[in-house]
C-alpha cells in the first residue's frame, strides 16, 4: 500500500511539470467554471480545493473574490500553484489539518478514483465541514478514458487557428497523456454514480450529472445540519 502511495505521489510529481498543458483545452475551464457555479461560493466564506493540482481553479475563484486554500500532497503540484495562490497547504487528503466545521465548502476535482481509501476522505470531508457545508467531487465516469478528451480537443483545433500554435508543443501533451495513463493503471476502477450516491450516504445529495463534456460525474452534496 505504502509503495502505492508513493507512486501516484511521483506520478503526480512528474504530471505537475506539464499539467498546465491542459489549459490549452476550452471545456478544461468550462469544467472548472461549472464546479465553482455549482459551489456557489460567497465572499468572505472560506472554501478548500482538495486535490488542487496546480491550482488553476484557486486562481479563478481567486479572480472572482472568494476565499480558497488549495491542499494537495504533491510538492511539486503545490510549486506550480504558488504562482496562482497564496492559501496552499500540503496535506495527506486522508488526513485533514483542519478542526471540525470550519470550511463553508469544498470541491474535489478528478482525484477521488487516486485515494486509496476514498470513504476515509469523506469521513474527514464531513468533518471539517460545517453544517448545511457543500462539497462538489467531480470524477472520471467508468466509460470514459484517459484520452477521453481528445475528440473536443481535435474539434477545438479545426475552429481555432491561433490553437493549433499550442498543439506544437506536442511533447508536452503527450507527456500529460501518458503520466495520466500510468496513474490510472494504478487506479483502474472509476467509480459509476449509484456508488458515488452510496460512498455519500452520510451527505444529503443535491444533485448528479455529467461534467467535463461528458467525461465525469458531478456530485453535489450537503452535511447535513
Amino acid at each position: 500500500m505504502e509503495k502505492k502511495i508513493s507512486k501516484i505521489r511521483e506520478l503526480n510529481d512528474a504530471h505537475a511539470k506539464v499539467f498546465d498543458t491542459i489549459i490549452n483545452v476550452p471545456f478544461y475551464f468550462d469544467h472548472l467554471n461549472q464546479v465553482l457555479m455549482e459551489l456557489g461560493p460567497e465572499k468572505n466564506k472560506l472554501y478548500l480545493d482538495l486535490g488542487c493540482g496546480t491550482g488553476n481553479l484557486l486562481k479563478l475563484a481567486n479572480e472572482a473574490g472568494f476565499s480558497f486554500v488549495g491542499v494537495d500532497f504533491s510538492s511539486e503540484m503545490l510549486k506550480k500553484a504558488k504562482g496562482k495562490s497564496e492559501d496552499l497547504v500540503m496535506a495527506d487528503l486522508h488526513h485533514l489539518p483542519f478542526r471540525d466545521a470550519c470550511a463553508d465548502g469544498a470541491v474535489n476535482i478528478n482525484v477521488l478514483y487516486q485515494l486509496n481509501r476514498p470513504e476515509e476522505f469523506l469521513m474527514e470531508v464531513y468533518r471539517i465541514l460545517k453544517p448545511g457545508g457543500k462539497v462538489i467531487i467531480s470524477t472520471p465516469r467508468p466509460t470514459k478514458t484517459p484520452l477521453g478528451f481528445v475528440p473536443g480537443l481535435l474539434k477545438t483545433a479545426t475552429g481555432n487557428p491561433k490553437f493549433l500554435i499550442n498543439l506544437r508543443e506536442i511533447k508536452k501533451m503527450s507527456a500529460y497523456n501518458e503520466i495520466n495513463r500510468r496513474i490510472i493503471d494504478l487506479n483502474p476502477y472509476f467509480y459509476g454514480n449509484k456508488e458515488l450516491e452510496k460512498m455519500l450516504k452520510d451527505f444529503k445529495i443535491q444533485s448528479v450529472k455529467k461534467a467535463y463534456a461528458g467525461q465525469n460525474w458531478m456530485i453535489s452534496a450537503v452535511r447535513a445540519t
